[in-house]
């Protein structure tokens, strides 16, 4: 009689079947550990890249910064190049008013009235003089109200005096210089 093994076959199958059970996971393994390799390349890669940026960006930021103190700075002389001009402005302004009031005053001064004094502080100016009349201190008040010079003209005092035998009135007043 002949005897047929046949768990031979079956052990020889088991042994092929593990083998490639073992190819396979030894396939997957490879697999799983190059997908792990090259994840990590990527993403050593990006922070190669990031880090690129991030100095690229510091050296933005430095050179912004050295921008902005120039811009800072050129500021600061626009805001005082302005006030110097503006100052320079009100100067040539005002370099001519001065004669435009002696020049208003020595026009507008009647025969029978002489100035004895000027004095100017700020937009404020006090005359003080002597007149024949109260009429002719009123009549030169009301031109120099009217002049475009002058804001307001006030009367401070008129009193009685005799100079050289000749009764006068003696007067103070003080007008507000016009803007």
């Amino acid at each position: 009689m002949i005897k047929i093994n046949l768990l031979l076959g079956r052990e020889e199958r088991k042994k092929e079947s593990i083998r490639k059970e073992v190819v396979v996971f030894m396939v997957v393994v490879v697999l799983v550990l190059a997908g792990i390799g090259f994840v990590q390349w990527m993403s050593s890669r990006q922070r190669e890249d990031l880090v690129a940026q991030i100095r690229n960006s510091e050296a933005e930021l430095k050179r912004l910064e050295i921008i902005k103190k120039e811009i800072k700075k050129a500021k600061a002389n626009k805001k005082i190049l302005e006030e110097k001009l503006s100052i320079i402005e009100t100067l040539n302004k005002n370099r001519t008013r001065p004669v435009l009031i002696m020049s208003y005053l020595a026009s507008e001064i009647p025969d029978k009235m002489w100035l004895k004094s000027l004095d100017k502080k700020d937009r404020s100016l006090t005359l003080e003089g002597v007149a024949l009349d109260d009429e002719t201190i009123a009549n030169f008040m009301k031109r120099l109200q009217q002049s475009e010079l002058f804001s307001t003209v006030q009367l401070v005092v008129t009193e009685r005096v005799t100079i050289e035998k000749l009764n006068l009135k003696k007067f103070t007043m003080i007008c507000t210089i016009g803007t």
